[in-house]
């Protein structure tokens, strides 16, 4: 018994000391109520520096063009004295990152990096960092906010509709009748096995094109869960937001915007439904 007494006490001083709890109040960084630093500026950009005011850098936000609203910036970290740069991602999404202290979340996320410490700026891991291999953070999310753009671009150009039983239709459509602009169904499934919502997107002959999951969805042959993405026959996964802004009151297919996101980001990137059978 008091062996587990004493373990329990081991654990609950090891946890205690590694809850630093970090503030910032009227430009002072504060660890455990210590000042180890001070900050200036405000959203997107803030500088840093160290105790003595001898060394700072700058931690910039950068988010992407047309980034949905939810994704979380990029920082970007400078050295003011060489103007070299390198880039991280916030990775504490619930316990530290507030919206409404950024400067906060930034700091947090310098401090869980080692590059914050008890002494304030830990200059060694920051030039270290700075001056090692690139993130590439920028490149990857500029590229694919490239491929979204271009994918809502040529979605644009078939001016799709959903009517209230599902049908989807396009000034493309390529069927015998040329008044028939029907290209394929999408249908919502209310819940899924897993209790959130699903959709399923079908071309004219009803083969399944693709597969959109709210939230933890699991497709065959696909080894991570799907949140808020359609996964399509061929096995490629795209993110469609959910969207709900449609329905006030009472539900309508044709007012359904997240089934248009799922249908736009298919159509998209080159599903463009219609009938297999006549090559369409």
């Amino acid at each position: 018994m008091k062996k587990n007494i004493l373990a329990l006490l081991v654990i609950l001083i090891s946890t205690c000391s590694f809850a630093q709890k970090l503030k910032i109040d009227k430009g002072e960084i504060k660890l455990d109520d210590k000042t180890i630093g001070f900050v200036e500026g405000k959203k997107p950009l803030f500088t840093i520096f160290s105790l003595d005011k001898n060394y700072s850098i700058t931690a910039e936000l950068k988010k992407a063009p047309n980034e949905e609203s939810l994704v979380l910036p990029w920082i970007e970290l400078k050295d003011l004295a060489t103007g070299k740069t390198n880039e991280i991602e916030f990775k504490n999404k619930s316990r530290k990152f507030s919206a409404f202290n950024y400067d906060r979340s930034v700091v947090y996320e310098l401090l869980d990096r080692g590059m914050v410490g008890t002494e304030g700026l830990n200059k060694e891991a920051i030039e270290s960092f700075i001056n090692g291999a690139s993130a590439g953070i920028a490149t990857k999310r500029l590229g694919i906010q490239d491929e979204v753009d271009n994918a809502n671009k040529i979605a644009d150009t078939y001016q799709l509709a959903i009517d209230d039983y599902g049908t989807i239709f396009s000034i493309k459509a390529q069927n015998q009748s040329i008044d028939d602009k029907r290209i394929g169904f999408v249908r919502m499934t209310s819940p899924s096995s897993n209790g959130d919502l699903k959709y399923e997107v079908l071309d004219l002959d009803n083969n399944l094109i693709g597969t959109w999951f709210a939230r933890g969805g699991m497709f065959s042959g696909y080894d991570k869960l799907l949140n808020q993405e359609v996964i399509t026959i061929n096995g490629k996964v795209f993110k469609a937001s959910f969207e709900n802004r449609g329905n006030p009151v009472g539900y309508k297919m044709s007012q359904d915007i997240t089934a248009m996101n799922i249908v736009r980001v298919l159509v998209g990137n080159g599903y463009t439904l219609g009938s297999q059978f006549n090559g369409k």
